[in-house]
């Protein structure tokens, strides 16, 4: 029989992806308690409830969480320390739900799973499934692809809005399943919907938002905006081996020098056996209805950025 869920607890709620997943729940009905840690100076949204926490402290989160129906963490760089300790207060205060901070690309793959950007996520996740079994407590894990919104201001799937360069990577012509903010957002929505929340149980779901390749999305953004992002041929675009930037960034990191952690983010995206490539038989788009951006999809998005920017 389908759970109901009304009652969430949401974490992380200011933060880039937790404001999105705030107004999706708020949007579709969810009431929404925001998580905050006691010293937090961040405004949420008139309306929404929000209870300042001990973070480290397991009675004060049981007592927030008592009433919820599902807890939700969009904290960013989450670590087991604080993680178990929201974990072992959602289970106390009966949560039928936890939704970890994941969202990363592939944590399933061997390969991946070793990668220090995703370490702290792999031993969450190991915990959680540890500390659910045999309790009333499930969880599902979002796994999605790198922030589409994000890269087109920063970088990272080719082109740059924010500094109007682009950079591949191996070559700029490998697919890759990137994720729009807001279908993360959908994503959390669907899981809680009795329609959806039985089968997600207890597993990660797979969802991308448009499958793109630098070079493509590099020659759309030229074509908008007008911005002239050269070639690799005339040495305007740098095309990256994926291999040397995480060989560069474990050297760093032996040293402490966390500067080129990205470094690690780009082999899970584009190297091979990292499971970055294998998006579309993941997914789960197609079961959660959430629908894949058509071209014209990806050049209002483009557009809007670009406005936000100033470019348009």
């Amino acid at each position: 029989m389908a759970s109901h869920v009304r009652n969430i607890a949401l974490l992380g709620a200011t933060g880039t992806l937790g404001s999105p997943i705030l107004q999706a729940l708020t949007e579709a009905g969810y009431s929404v308690t925001v998580i905050q840690r006691k010293d937090s100076t961040k405004a949420v949204p008139a309306g929404v409830r929000s209870v300042k926490v001990d973070l480290h402290n397991k009675d004060d989160l049981v007592s927030a969480f008592r009433g919820q129906d599902a807890v939700v963490s969009a904290v960013p760089d989450p670590v087991l320390e604080t993680e178990r300790i929201m974990i072992d207060a959602a289970i106390a205060a009966s949560v039928k739900r936890i939704i970890p901070s994941e969202f990363s690309t592939n944590i399933d793959s061997p390969l991946s799973r070793k990668l220090p950007i995703v370490v702290d996520k792999v031993e969450i996740r190991q915990y959680l499934i540890s500390a659910t079994s045999n309790t009333s407590t499930t969880w599902t894990s979002i796994n999605n692809g790198p922030f589409f919104d994000v890269c087109l201001r920063l970088g990272g799937l080719g082109p740059s809005l924010g500094d109007k360069k682009a950079t591949f990577h191996n070559g700029g012509d490998n697919l890759v399943g990137t994720s729009r903010l807001s279908d993360i957002a959908t994503a959390v929505v669907k899981i809680l919907d009795p329609a959806h929340f039985e089968e997600t149980t207890n597993q990660p779901v797979y969802i991308y938002s448009a499958a793109i390749t630098e070079r493509y999305l590099t020659r759309l953004v030229s074509t908008i905006t007008g911005i002239d992002f050269g070639t690799v041929e005339d040495g305007k675009i740098v095309d990256l081996d994926v291999d040397t930037l995480a060989r560069d960034a474990a050297e760093k990191l032996e040293i402490g020098d966390k500067s080129a952690m990205f470094g690690f983010y780009f082999q899970m995206m584009y190297a091979k056996g990292y499971g970055g490539i294998d998006f579309k038989s993941l997914s789960w788009n197609d079961r959660l209805g959430i629908a894949t951006m058509t071209e014209k999809d990806i050049e209002d998005l483009i557009k809007d950025i670009a406005k936000e920017l100033g470019i348009l």
